[in-house]
């Protein structure tokens, strides 16, 4: 169920209602490639969501940053500079403002 409140957009999530917020989320190499942008603004609650959305929307981004439904083990996704993987994973809560970062391995010199 959604419910809407001036400019605000609610989910009901395990009983309870979560804000849904607009979060800014950058891309790094080819990830940025593949959507053509270095930034997107996404409405979510969860980094689940996020990774949803872009993989509908961008569906070669789906073979890029999963295998079998899981984030590949090589791709980092911070929230506001923490891994999520020392959060709460997929299910890390995302509030309106919060920035999340994209990276695919890179290799250089």
């Amino acid at each position: 169920m959604v419910l809407a409140k001036r400019h605000k957009v609610f989910i009901r999530h395990q009983n309870e209602w979560v804000t849904m917020g607009i979060v800014n989320v950058r891309l790094f190499a080819n990830l940025r490639e593949i959507v053509g942008h270095p930034s997107l603004s996404i409405k979510a609650s969860s980094m689940r969501q996020v990774l949803a959305m872009l993989q509908t929307e961008y569906p070669a981004l789906r073979s890029a940053l999963c295998d079998d439904g899981e984030v590949r083990s090589y791709i980092t996704i911070l929230v506001n500079g923490k891994d999520i993987r020392e959060l709460e994973a997929l299910s890390t809560s995302l509030t309106d403002g919060d920035e999340v970062a994209i990276f695919p391995p890179v290799s250089g010199g």
